[in-house]
């Protein structure tokens, strides 16, 4: 019975460990390096680049779809073409209006780089998310002559809870009921080293 209660012990506090801040460094928030942007149609000849959002003063942890918390952020876009290369980049930060992705580029714009050609084909740039929300990373690339145009969006949230922290609450609330249960009727039962007092008897 004493390896079964210690045992019982570390896991409780193991679960009271799993916050969202622990899941998240174990691996159960969403996490993809990859981040793929789809600029233009068919027609355009379907081409891509890389996103990726990180807030290195509070983690090391890259995103794709979730950041944590508001806060100061940095973005990377890469894209590995050489046609992009040479076309100007109109890169913004919308604020959406829902996870769909609905947003002005010139109504909804929080944040904006000045168009400009990266050669590279990298840029990073702060943002500092004030507010928790849903935002889009709007992307236009444009030749000089203006003859030739890509454009893609790429939806994430800031400061929100994702589904699969949504399911890890619940998942932890279950948990802790399971366990609180358990306790209690070994408690009841005088199976973890002492009964409930009966305070109807007298002396």
């Amino acid at each position: 019975m004493s390896k079964f209660l210690t045992g019982l012990a570390l896991v409780v506090v193991a679960a009271s460990l799993l916050s969202t801040r622990a899941a998240t460094a174990a691996g159960w928030h969403y996490y993809d390096p990859e981040c793929p942007i789809e600029l233009g149609g068919g027609e355009l000849g379907g081409k891509s680049m890389k996103f990726v959002a990180m807030q290195p003063k509070k983690n090391i942890d890259r995103e794709c779809v979730a950041l944590p918390d508001v806060g100061p952020s940095v973005i990377v876009l890469d894209a590995a073409d050489n046609e992009l290369r040479d076309m100007n980049w109109d890169i913004r930060i919308l604020r959406s209006n829902g996870p769909n992705g609905d947003a002005d580029p010139d109504a909804d714009a929080v944040g904006r780089l000045p168009v400009q050609k990266f050669r590279n084909g990298m840029v990073n740039f702060d943002h500092n998310f004030k507010d928790a929300g849903n935002y889009v990373l709007y992307a236009k690339l444009t030749a000089d002559d203006g003859a030739k145009s890509f454009e893609g969006r790429h939806n994430f949230s800031v400061g929100l809870v994702t589904d699969e922290e949504f399911y890890l609450y619940i998942a932890f609330g279950a948990f802790v009921v399971v366990v609180g249960g358990v306790a209690f009727t070994l408690w009841r039962q005088g199976k973890l080293g002492f009964k409930i007092p009966d305070f109807s008897k007298t002396d």
